[in-house]
């Protein structure tokens, strides 16, 4: 079993998050709304799961990220960040139903771009979590679609 630096871990969350923004916006000039939809919640996702990792909070499960999401606008006195995450998450609905009109994925997508602006700056905790070292992820793709 290998195991990572909490700090390393998050780092590859940021990443993550940083290229499913791109690839958001490539699938959204490509006509793709559905798929534009789902990058762009993903990134929210990994971002949210970056800043989990850095407070030792659980974010295993989709309830778990409204949860952070609370968490965080709660930490940071931001409450827009609230409106924000539900914007996101419609995002990831619209992958499923496919109900939203280029315009209005156009506008959530750049709240989402807001969102993780915010998100990046938040800045770690200055308590470190319990855990200094995490269990890594089985596998990672890269970005390049290798193993």
């Amino acid at each position: 079993m290998t195991y990572v630096h909490v700090n390393d871990f998050a780092k590859e969350f940021k990443t993550t998050g940083a290229w499913l923004l791109e690839e958001a916006e490539e699938q959204f000039e490509k006509g793709d709304f559905m798929q534009a939809s789902e990058k762009s919640w993903g990134a929210v996702t990994q971002y949210l799961k970056a800043l989990a990792t850095e407070r030792d909070w659980g974010h295993d499960t989709h309830g778990h990220l409204g949860i952070i999401a609370d968490n965080l606008a709660s930490e940071t006195g931001n409450d827009e960040m609230r409106r924000l995450f539900t914007v996101a998450e419609g995002l990831h609905v619209n992958y499923y139903q496919s109900h939203r009109s280029e315009e209005s994925v156009r506008q959530a997508m750049d709240d989402v771009v807001r969102y993780v602006g915010i998100l990046a700056a938040i800045p770690p905790p200055e308590v470190p979590p319990r855990r200094s070292y995490v269990k890594s992820r089985p596998f990672i793709i890269t970005r390049d679609g290798n193993p």
